[in-house]
């Protein structure tokens, strides 16, 4: 995790992505539904992976690509949608200024960044039942 939250504050982020999948028995309305449980966090070279483990802690990985994580029905789609508009409220370029993160069980991960001259936080709350939430 300390590997990833030096990572945010020296590298560019591209994106913030989430997986989910479409059901394919309703033909009339695609309905995207997301899955929390992790996000993907884009950089110029490699992708963080970040989950809570079973002991409920925040666990962050690189990995080479997002691939399917969960089991869907043989006819469901696997997709990914990108929430970085809606996680950063915008969609320039922000420059994370720090990351916090106590290694304790359910902890939450504070992230100050700023937007042109606008300072902001974020926090990555792990606590809710269908995963991170952001606030």
């Amino acid at each position: 995790m300390q590997n990833f939250t030096c990572c945010l504050t020296r590298e560019t982020l591209n994106d913030v992505v989430v997986t989910g999948f479409i059901d394919a028995d309703n033909k009339n309305q695609s309905i995207f539904h997301p899955l929390y449980d992790r996000l993907f966090f884009i950089f110029d070279q490699f992708i963080y992976q970040i989950y809570l483990d079973h002991g409920g802690f925040i666990q962050a990985n690189i990995i080479d690509e997002i691939n399917l994580w969960f089991d869907i029905d043989d006819d469901d789609q696997f997709l990914q949608m990108s929430i970085y508009s809606q996680m950063f409220k915008t969609e320039q370029e922000i420059k994370v200024l720090k990351a916090n993160y106590q290694h304790t069980s359910l902890s939450s991960l504070f992230i100050t960044y700023i937007e042109g001259d606008i300072e902001r936080d974020i926090v990555l709350d792990p606590r809710h039942f269908f995963g991170f939430t952001f606030y």
